[in-house]
């Protein structure tokens, strides 16, 4: 395949270059020329004239089964919400549910450009057949917790999605204890030492609200990061979503140590959980990715939205603590790095996946472009998500905005067969 005449092909490699009527030659599931002119003989060619080529978006931190949660219950603090809503609804959600719920996610995600998400959930088997049927790449893991005493049947189901799935393409098992308040050391422990032997993620709640923190304290002394590095967890593998609570103290063991933060605005602010600090956190060199949570929080998994409401949070007192380049860069390549890929996507090189999506200029928000600053600024601020080809694995699977390998008609009457049931 060719991507033909590129208006706009926005690298995100190590210098930010953003290229201009270039073409990109995709061969298997890797871009293999870069450069004009590129030959088109015996090539499917995509015109890419009036359009932007960018690397496809990373969901670093979500829930894709709660799709079927989207406006079930607005108006409540974390706590409520949680247990007189959700956990009632999880209870009646069956394999089934969570594969209908996870298929109208990818299509979500899919259609406003993110190839990639990481996700932490129950019935992660029928998560993954959702992902494998729609053509996305995915990080997967079943969601561990122990305090109900039910934590061996988790980690085993999670050790079970670990060997299915250990070598597929796109689908990469992890590894997820809920949160240290739910998780007891041992699993927090036991589910590290599998990450490690498997060269994969270790995700995890953190610091999401104040009372979880002053709780977690009161009972323990420490905070809920430095019980973690404690059990000496805290690594480049770590992924640490939300971090809305979190200490200078925190902050640094996270700069020694390594891993990733994950910016989750929308949910946070919805649920009024808080503003984690992430202009601090850029500038102590942490890595910071961005998620959306769960529909069920936020209420989309649109990562463009996402990343106007991180923008503009970031800016309410001043409009230097955070630039557009910044936040693009938590969508794509720090998305990448706290996944270990980034060698491998976020970013569009010879050698690197093709895994990429295009705009359409032809927009009424994404003109005029005052130049590559204006181009940035206008995905960033004013772009709603509506891409027009998404490319996964060298594979094109969104043409002209439509997914081409799923009958989307058919997920929407799913999906609305389970109106009212939770």
């Amino acid at each position: 395949m060719i991507l033909k005449n590129i208006r706009y092909l926005i690298t995100q490699n190590a210098d930010r270059q953003i290229l201009e009527s270039v073409d990109v030659k995709i061969s298997g599931n890797k871009i293999s020329a870069i450069g004009h002119n590129l030959s088109t003989e015996n090539e499917e060619v995509l015109d890419c004239s009036n359009k932007v080529v960018m690397p496809g978006l990373v969901n670093a931190h979500t829930h894709a089964s709660m799709t079927l949660f989207r406006g079930i219950s607005d108006d409540l603090e974390l706590d409520d919400w949680l247990n007189d809503v959700i956990f009632p609804a999880e209870d009646k959600l069956t394999s089934e549910d969570a594969y209908v719920g996870a298929k109208l996610g990818c299509l979500e995600m899919l259609k406003s450009g993110t190839t990639t998400f990481n996700d932490m959930y129950e019935h992660m088997q029928s998560v993954a057949d959702a992902v494998d049927e729609t053509g996305m790449r995915a990080f997967l893991s079943r969601g561990v917790l122990d305090v109900d005493g039910n934590g061996d049947e988790r980690i085993l189901e999670a050790l079970e999605l670990a060997i299915d799935y250990s070598e597929h393409e796109r689908i990469t098992p992890g590894y997820a204890p809920h949160a240290v308040y739910t998780a007891s050391s041992e699993v927090l422990t036991d589910l590290k030492e599998f990450a490690e032997d498997s060269d994969s993620v270790y995700h995890i709640h953190v610091s999401e609200t104040r009372s979880e923190v002053e709780d977690f304290v009161t009972e323990n002394n420490v905070t809920p990061l430095q019980h973690l590095d404690n059990l000496g967890l805290v690594d480049d593998n770590l992924i640490a979503a939300h971090c809305v609570w979190m200490m200078d103290e925190e902050k640094y063991i996270l700069e020694e140590n390594g891993g990733t933060v994950v910016h989750n605005p929308a949910a946070n602010l919805k649920l009024g959980s808080g503003i984690a600090d992430i202009p601090d956190f850029l500038n102590r060199g942490i890595n910071v990715a961005l998620g959306t949570d769960g529909v069920a929080s936020n209420n989309n998994l649109n990562l463009f939205e996402e990343a106007k409401i991180a923008g503009l949070l970031h800016k309410r007192n001043s409009p230097t603590k955070i630039t557009a380049q910044e936040i693009l860069d938590m969508m794509t390549v720090n998305g990448a790095k706290a996944l270990g890929m980034e060698d491998e996507i976020g970013s569009i090189a010879v050698g690197k996946k093709a895994d990429l999506i295009t705009v359409d200029l032809n927009s009424e928000d994404m003109r005029p472009i005052h130049g590559k600053e204006g181009l940035i600024s206008n995905l960033v601020f004013s772009f709603d998500g509506e891409v027009e080809d998404v490319i996964v694995d060298g594979k094109r699977i969104v043409e002209c905005g439509e997914h081409v390998l799923v009958d989307e008609n058919s997920v929407f009457e799913k999906v609305d067969e389970r109106k009212g049931k939770f």
